[in-house]
């Protein structure tokens, strides 16, 4: 009893010490079990606060940028914005240009709902006009403040006029710069900001001696100018140039520090905690509304962009032709299309045009002239082509679908004619299977197939060879190994735009497991259009591997083409399991499915 009286007093004590380390804004009934959170340490304190740095808009400035730039710091409600110089495009003493150049910064400020806090670059001052300017509008070049026990040291890297890559402190400002840090010496750290990196110069003037002041102290320094992202630690600190908020930049991303960008800085006990967010990362909560959505997988179910590929004798290719593409406009709005043709390797290509717009309920049209760069076509060789179709929607914003897809000369698979077919999966009937295909990474599987039709049935036969195969009747077929085809009966542009994840929507699929010892084979299939299809199909083991033989109605085509049927699109897959690794499947044809898909491919011509 006296263990339970104790127990229960250090839990009465142990309650109310729990709700006194609760922060006073919080409201929360604590159980007295689990609970469902990690803690209720709350990552706040009166002394920590978020800011934004931007950097460099100009020199080689970029329209757009920076006002977007303005408009997503809005959405991140920091507590004040910091600059480190190149607001204006200057070098010129032309006064009215100027005033122009400033009034038009004036106007991307003014969207800002936080301060603004300004720092001159050698594009804000380049001369004593300039300077003058600045002084007029903001006045002092250099100046400081402290905010919640920090010192915000803004220094002006430009106070001579000695230009980019020449920039400098003068004695009159590192003067200011050592009354500023005796006064404050015991903040919790110290921030500078300006526009050179003054310590990657060769003729730094008084930078070592403002380094030396620095030195003892908690600090980290930013600067932009060079339009590319490093950090450096040096002189007890960290010291960083910034990338671009628009300023000239090659944007080839964050591995080489390439890319525009907002600093978002947290500073805590322990310092600032820097995370930098690329403007292309920012995005106000309507970036897709339920109606955004609704249009582009309306207009994207649409297929909008159809591809016309050329098919070539596979044996001469030839000197090559032209792809017809059209796209369908499907809505009551215009749409402006861009064509992007990427480099390949095998193949020439050449745009009719890489831009066009194409009015509301409206069809436009054009051509991809392709010709070899050798005389024998590697199996794989296709160009790479890139769709952007862009609408201005009601409220402005541009919604654009981008679309790929890899078009190459299609092989013009001949589909003969000739005797029916026992379909028992011995494969008597068949002389030769012509068409052939196996895994080198694989190292033991290779398979084999015909097709071939008669006035009733479309024939395929296949073998597998294969020195491991896995067979489990406690899996599904999908886990072991299997031989598997799909047909695209559609007329034959229609097919040869089977792609994507919706493929198999349009097309028959049937994927057999092997027969293996005195397992019989297994089947799923896919008919997408009538379960009751009389097709036949029959497998039997062999001494290195399994058979697949398969008849499919002649309907199946009649229906999707008509009588005069031409074309049938065929890719054959298998499923690879060896004991101790992993599953790999190995596609005849590029999966339709794929990023590596070529329009068209796999399409057999009748003959009749």
């Amino acid at each position: 009893m006296k263990q339970l009286f104790i127990g229960l007093l250090a839990y009465a004590l142990a309650v109310p010490l729990l709700s006194a380390q609760l922060p006073a804004e919080l409201v929360i009934d604590v159980p007295k079990g689990p609970a469902p959170w990690s803690s209720l340490d709350f990552n706040t304190s009166p002394d920590q606060f978020q800011f934004v740095i931007v950097s460099d808009r100009t020199g080689g400035h970029r329209p757009g940028v920076f006002s977007e730039a303005m408009r997503k710091i809005n959405l991140l409600q920091p507590e004040f914005v910091l600059s480190v110089g190149d607001l204006i495009d200057g070098y010129t003493e032309d006064m009215a240009e100027l005033l122009r150049q400033w009034s038009e910064f004036d106007s991307f400020i003014d969207l800002l709902e936080v301060p603004f806090f300004f720092v001159p670059g050698n594009h804000d001052i380049t001369n004593k006009v300039m300077q003058d300017l600045w002084k007029e509008r903001f006045g002092k070049t250099y100046y400081h403040f402290v905010y919640k026990d920090v010192l915000f040291l803004c220094l002006d890297s430009e106070d001579q006029h000695r230009g980019a890559g020449r920039g400098s402190i003068s004695d009159e400002q590192y003067a200011y710069i050592e009354r500023t840090l005796a006064a404050n010496p015991d903040v919790r750290w110290t921030l500078i900001f300006m526009h050179q990196p003054l310590w990657a110069q060769d003729d730094p003037v008084r930078w070592p001696d403002v380094e030396t002041l620095l030195a003892d102290r908690e600090h980290t320094v930013f600067t932009g100018h060079v339009h590319h992202y490093q950090r450096w630690e040096r002189n007890n600190g960290r010291y960083f140039t910034l990338a671009t908020t628009g300023g000239g930049s090659r944007l080839r991303g964050p591995r080489l520090g390439e890319f525009d960008h907002v600093v978002w800085v947290t500073m805590t006990d322990q310092g600032p905690i820097l995370a930098n967010l690329l403007l292309s990362g920012i995005w106000a909560e309507d970036v897709v509304t339920n109606t955004d959505y609704d249009f582009i997988s309306s207009l994207q179910s649409s297929a909008p962009v159809r591809i016309e590929p050329l098919y070539a004798d596979p044996a001469d290719p030839g000197a090559g032709g032209e792809v017809t593409v059209r796209i369908n406009n499907p809505v009551d709005r215009p749409v402006r299309v861009r064509v992007d043709d990427k480099f390949s390797f095998d193949l020439t290509s050449s745009i009719s045009t890489d831009t066009l717009t194409i009015g509301p309920n409206d069809v436009g049209s054009l051509t991809i002239a392709l010709a070899p760069r050798r005389e024998t076509l590697a199996p794989d060789a296709a160009v790479p082509l890139q769709f952007g179709l862009a609408y201005t929607m009601d409220n402005g914003a541009v919604m654009e679908l981008p679309l790929d897809f890899r078009v190459g000369m299609e092989p013009r698979f001949p589909l003969p004619t000739g005797d029916a077919v026992r379909v028992d999966g011995a494969l008597t009937e068949w002389s030769t299977l012509p068409y052939t295909w196996s895994a080198p990474e694989a190292g033991d599987m290779n398979a084999a197939f015909a097709l071939r039709y008669d006035d009733q049935y479309l024939y395929l036969a296949a073998r597998v060879e294969d020195d491991e195969l896995l067979r489990d009747t406690s899996l599904s077929v999908r886990r072991q190994d299997y031989l598997g085809f799909a047909i695209n009966a559609e007329p034959t542009a229609r097919a040869a735009m089977s792609t994507g994840d919706g493929w198999y929507r349009n097309s028959f699929a049937l994927t057999v497991a092997p027969p293996v010892g005195a397992l019989p084979s297994e089947a799923i299939y896919e008919d997408r259009y009538d379960d009751s299809l009389a097709y036949q199909w029959a497998s039997q083991p062999t001494e290195n591997g399994y058979t697949l033989e398969v008849a499919l109605p002649l309907s199946y085509l009649r229906e999707r083409q008509g009588d005069d049927w031409q074309t049938v699109r065929i890719n054959l897959y298998i499923q690879d399991v060896d004991t101790g690794q992993d599953r790999a499947v190995h596609y005849w044809q590029p999966d339709w499915h794929g990023n590596q898909n070529r329009i068209g491919s796999g399409t057999f011509f009748r003959e009749k």
